[in-house]
């Protein structure tokens, strides 16, 4: 088909439309929305449960209760746990095996230098001081003249079997000498823990390890043993004495390393409380115990203090759902019957929705502890019982699938805001209302009892997996509590179809919306205003309806709701009722031609009023404006064509002046595709039922010449959605459904209906 459009009209943005800025009353009331949303979903910071300045002794003026579950750690108890970690910590020594063998090199070479020595004093007395420095120097050891000479007159310690003292001496350097026991760093059970490159790690008990005195000692004994007087014993201790070295040495790194790593392995210890735990009770006397929670408690408030208010937080993310939300909407091209309240309406059920979930916090622990029943639960455990599900309800029932989607993720967010930033919160709100809106669609919108059927028989079962999951995947299972959290979600399933089936009459109201139950309320034949019709005008009545078939067959080809066209379609001609004898159709009742009584103008007139009394009808009977906007846009702006040719006719060019204005429709373009649909279907109707027997190829003749006429006018200047290929698909759908009707049928048999006449026509 060719259609002719006037692609040089001067369009200054998309779809021929002026693009406006947001109007400056809006911008105040989104500014408004966002702060008072924000407001409602801010969570103070808790009062704080208890202070630091209770004092032991202290009444107790209220019950101090836990208002939600709290994880403290007692560092007091931690602190001592890891000191006696520590203190249990085995003191580290070095075993310095490289020095096992210096006493006897030593000894070694003292015994070589006392001979040498000796012979040196013998041969020169004058020597003895030189030897006396040497000693001094080169072993360490400071001895008077009076020992030395002895020393070296004497040969004290030739007395001694070097082999033997070796041999007595080599157990001490393989156990290990200590400096002093007395001094030495020992665990509580007097042990200590030996490191050494040679061998692995020991413990060791103190007891059994020798130090300097104790091997004083034991040299003595062994002196005495070998026959050795008690002058010479005490000097050849003295000088052995100083070349015992000490092998074994307290560290104070390593030692410092294993307590650090016995501190790490001390797990804090924790104290859990459980929200609606009464730590003290009004009129208790505070005692050292209590304290200890007391202070606890205090201490995890302030650390939980901030320094900006998560309100600024709450305020970002609102500001940044509005502004994605809105611009989604405004791009998004549904099809649903209140399209253009959607962000609206949207917006609204969240303000209500958060409002509701805020009083059902606030609601729902006063009444469980009210209740004469004694119930186990958590405070986060009424979460569940909030009723998250009646804005998707109402979103889904409302508009569509797809804007449900939308709601159920912008609900899942602010959901788990308000319940304390709880992120299974959002998974739990987010399933069920993706269920219920799946419902919605499943069970159709023709009915209420959808909303029921969609709580029970998704919402319920969808919500009590989810508290299932969540439970059971929980290492600390509680089967009571688990079982008090089905019965909250059913709670919550069962309120929030309540609550949508209150809401929904009154966004009708308030936004003026429409649903398909509204409609098929509307299309109802039986209803006054047709019976009057078909009273009245029974050829309109029987127009309204071939309009009516004709557009529902291109609704359905382009996806748009057939109750709403049929019902403007139904409707759209209701204004002639008030004339019905001005209109052909109605000729089989009204056979006399009233239009040859008035002139072209009065005709034209006459015609034309059946838009402004249909607007009127429309007004008594409170049709939606979606509806009663089809009785204003099905003739556009188009011309009276059949009365304005014969005004024509009679004009006398000289002394007359005809007006264009009087045989011309005063109502609006049509503005959206339906509305288009209306007025093709309205003029091809009427066209078609000028053949008598049209073909399929008159059919489309007709379809195509009243398009290309309808373009010619500039008629769709103003519609929003109609494209060439929507042209296209209605055009088809009328062309199938008129030559269902039209279609050849067989002579029906036994029977003969032309009338028999002898006589002549006469004409």
């Amino acid at each position: 088909m060719k259609y002719k459009l006037n692609f040089f009209k001067d369009y200054n943005s998309h779809n021929g439309k002026i693009k406006k800025r947001p109007s400056s009353l809006k911008i105040l009331f989104a500014i408004i929305f966002i702060l008072a949303i924000s407001y409602i979903l801010y969570i103070p910071l808790d009062k704080p449960i208890v202070t630091d300045t209770l004092k032991t002794g202290d009444i107790v003026k209220k019950d101090i209760i836990i208002t939600k579950d709290i994880t403290l750690e007692d560092k007091e108890n931690t602190d001592k746990t890891r000191k006696a970690a520590i203190e249990n910590v085995v003191p580290v020594y070095e075993y310095h095996s490289e020095n096992q063998g210096k006493t006897k090199n030593l000894i070694n070479e003292w015994y070589h230098f006392l001979r040498q020595s000796r012979k040196t004093y013998i041969k020169n007395r004058k020597e003895l001081q030189k030897i006396k420095e040497t000693i001094e120097k080169n072993f360490g050891i400071g001895l008077t003249e009076k020992t030395l000479k002895y020393i070296l007159l004497s040969n004290v310690f030739n007395k001694v079997n070097s082999n033997r003292l070796f041999e007595f001496i080599k157990p001490f350097e393989k156990k290990g000498i200590l400096a002093s026991k007395a001094g030495a760093k020992k665990s509580k059970a007097g042990t200590i823990k030996v490191v050494s490159k040679i061998k692995d790690p020991q413990i060791l008990k103190v007891d059994k390890i020798y130090d300097l005195r104790e091997i004083e000692v034991s040299l003595k004994k062994f002196l005495k043993s070998e026959k050795i007087g008690k002058e010479d014993i005490d000097i050849i201790v003295s000088i052995f004495m100083e070349f015992m070295d000490v092998n074994l040495a307290y560290s104070i790194t390593l030692t410092r390393e294993e307590e650090n790593l016995a501190a790490s392995q001390i797990n804090p210890v924790i104290i859990k409380l459980k929200a609606g735990k009464i730590i003290l009770r009004k009129g208790d006397e505070i005692k050292p115990d209590d304290i200890k929670i007391i202070k606890l408690i205090a201490a995890e408030q302030k650390t939980r203090e901030k320094t900006i208010s998560t309100f600024y937080l709450i305020l970002a993310i609102m500001a940044f759902l509005l502004i994605f939300t809105a611009r989604f909407f405004s791009l998004w091209k549904s099809t649903d019957l209140n399209r253009k309240k959607l962000f609206v309406v949207t917006s609204a059920t969240l303000f209500v929705s958060v409002a509701i979930y805020r009083i059902s916090i606030f609601l729902f622990p006063i009444i469980l502890k009210n209740i004469s029943v004694e119930i186990n639960y958590q405070i986060s455990s009424i979460y569940f019982a909030i009723p998250f599900a009646f804005g998707a309800l109402i979103i889904a029932f409302t508009f569509n699938l797809q804007s449900a989607v939308i709601y159920s993720f912008l609900n899942a967010i602010l959901s788990g805001i308000i319940c304390d930033w709880n992120f299974k919160i959002v998974i739990y709100v987010l399933v069920g209302n993706l269920a219920a809106s799946y419902a919605i669609e499943f069970y159709a919108r023709i009915k209420r009892s959808a909303i029921l059927k969609a709580s029970l028989f998704w919402l319920l079962p969808f919500n009590i997996v989810c508290i299932l999951l969540f439970n059971l995947t929980d290492p600390d299972i509680d089967i009571s509590l688990m079982l008090f959290n089905v019965f909250f979600v059913g709670f919550s399933a069962v309120l929030s179809p309540l609550l949508a089936n209150f809401i929904i009459p009154l966004w009708e109201i308030i936004f003026n919306l429409i649903n398909d139950l509204k409609l098929i309320e509307l299309n109802n034949l039986n209803l006054p205003i047709f019976r009057e019709m078909l009273e009245k005008a029974p050829g309109t009545y029987h127009h309204s309806q071939m309009v009516a078939s004709l557009s529902e067959t291109a609704a359905l080809d382009l996806n748009l709701s057939p109750y709403l066209i049929t019902a403007m379609a139904l409707y759209h001609d209701i204004g002639k009722i008030e004339n019905p004898q001005f209109f052909t159709e109605n000729n089989t009742v009204y056979p006399d031609n009233t239009h040859d009584k008035l002139n072209p103008q009065e005709s034209a007139k006459m015609i034309i009023a059946h838009i402004s009394d249909g607007m009127d009808m429309a007004k008594e009977l409170k049709l939606p404006q979606v509806v009663a906007c089809s009785i204003n846009q099905h003739h556009g702006t188009k011309l009276v064509r059949f009365f304005y040719d014969q005004a024509l006719e009679q004009l006398d060019v000289e002394t007359d002046d005809l007006d264009e204005k009087t045989f011309r429709y005063p109502g609006e373009k049509p503005q959206n595709i339906e509305n288009a649909i209306i007025m093709l279907a309205d003029q091809v109707e009427a066209a078609s039922k000028s053949l008598s027997k049209p073909t399929d190829e008159e059919i489309r003749n007709i379809i195509q010449k009243i398009i290309d006429s309808d373009i010619e006018e500039k008629q769709f200047d103003e519609c929003d959605g109609l494209t060439f290929k929507s042209l296209n698909i209605i055009a088809n759908g009328f062309l199938r459904k008129l030559s269902s009707i039209y279609h050849m049928r067989i002579s029906y048999p036994g029977f003969d209906f032309k009338e028999k006449n002898d006589k002549p026509d006469q004409k």
